[in-house]
């Protein structure tokens, strides 16, 4: 298989955007949830946005995807980032013909994330063959948890041996540098694998990213 993509989730400043794109980043992802400490406004995400196009065309280093984050997201709330964006990524109730319509109402990709604890859960992606550009596998979150992702938990990667959807997907939950290329390891075989995503896995705090640690993550999965 080629180098898997890699996906740096979570960023809040341009110092992070850019570091992650000059170390490979494929992606790069802007949490637009209020109740993560990962949450930017629509307004510091195009900041960064500027910065970090700025900086590629002064580099010439390649420009990732630009993903928003959004959990059961109003018309209004997708409007304002749509623009910035190349993909959408869904974490709430969105069912498979809302992925489809807002994709196609704002002109981007769609990511759908699935949360898994086992085989069942990952063998329902495949409702989202003709909805979803990309599935991200994530782990579920802790019970009383009031968010989605970014809380190091990881899962049996070999549940996604139920997935028999056409979609490529994205491996997340509990990746670090330590434990990446393991992951991309058990996933390389099977068809439709893309890439990895993190985002707590390279902090030093709860939304404060590590740029030595997003280096070597990139460094570890590509390797």
């Amino acid at each position: 298989m080629s180098a898997p993509l890699v996906k740096i989730c979570g960023v809040k400043n341009s110092a992070t955007a850019i570091a992650a794109a000059r170390a490979g980043a494929d992606f790069l992802g802007f949490v637009f949830f209020r109740k993560s400490p990962r949450y930017v406004t629509p307004e510091a995400a195009e900041e960064i946005i500027l910065d970090l196009k700025q900086a590629s065309f002064d580099e010439g280093f390649a420009l990732p995807q630009l993903v928003g984050l959004f959990v059961d997201a109003g018309e209004q709330e997708l409007s304002v980032a749509a623009p910035l964006l190349t993909h959408f990524q869904f974490h709430g109730h969105e069912s498979p013909d809302r992925c489809r319509e807002l994709g196609e109402e704002f002109g981007v990709e769609v990511i759908k994330a699935i949360p898994v604890t086992g085989p069942g859960d990952a063998g329902k992606a495949a409702e989202f063959t003709d909805a979803a550009d990309i599935i991200l596998f994530d782990a579920k979150p802790p019970p009383g948890a009031t968010r989605p992702g970014g809380h190091g938990v990881t899962f049996d990667w070999a549940a996604l041996d139920a997935y028999a959807g056409a979609t490529p997907f994205l491996v997340a939950g509990g990746l670090t540098p330590g434990n990446v290329a393991a992951s991309v390891a058990a996933q390389k075989d099977r068809a439709g694998f893309l890439g990895v995503d993190v985002s707590s896995g390279v902090e030093t705090a709860p939304g404060v990213k590590g740029l030595d640690l997003v280096r070597a993550f990139i460094a570890a999965a590509k390797a």
